[in-house]
């Protein structure tokens, strides 16, 4: 049987975890979500063949990524700010993904380029080969700053090896 200390503790222990639960839970309900503009692309893209794109109301973006762009093979990342205001402490990465084919995780953090008047992030990336022998791929390029948030969809299709 147990002892009545042994009860008071193991329902004190419930009662201090339930509250500090209840007081996560309450403090992520309300954090605001961060709002995710979508800037659309220009048509006929493939950024591994030329500069394309992204634009929203505020923000105007290009995109180029090698050339060229081949699985299992080095290649450059470049995004340049074209119109509005983003500056060089901004967060940019660009993950490559293939619609319905699972690829694993492909993210890369661009850097701001120092010479540049906070105008262009640089990076480099490797892709792995598709199994099923696919090139068509995607460019998920986000950004963050000063509490704002884009999003940008490239296509664009990799060489063969």
């Amino acid at each position: 049987m147990l002892s009545r200390t042994w009860v008071r503790w193991g329902v004190g222990t419930l009662v201090v975890v339930g509250v500090i639960a209840a007081w996560l839970l309450r403090s992520g309900i309300q954090r605001p979500m961060e709002d995710v503009v979508t800037l659309q692309i220009e048509t006929n893209c493939d950024s591994a063949q030329r500069a394309c794109r992204a634009r929203g109301d505020d923000l105007e973006l290009e995109l180029r990524l090698g050339p060229p762009v081949r699985p299992m093979e080095t290649f450059d990342i470049q995004l340049r700010r074209l119109h509005g205001r983003l500056d060089t402490d901004a967060q940019v990465t660009v993950e490559f993904q293939m619609r319905d084919m699972e690829m694993g995780l492909n993210r890369y953090r661009l850097a701001a380029d120092a010479g540049d008047a906070g105008g262009v992030w640089r990076g480099q990336a490797v892709l792995p080969i598709c199994s099923a022998g696919r090139s068509d791929w995607f460019a998920q390029v986000e950004i963050s700053a000063s509490g704002q948030h884009w999003r940008a969809e490239l296509p664009f299709t990799a060489e063969s090896r």
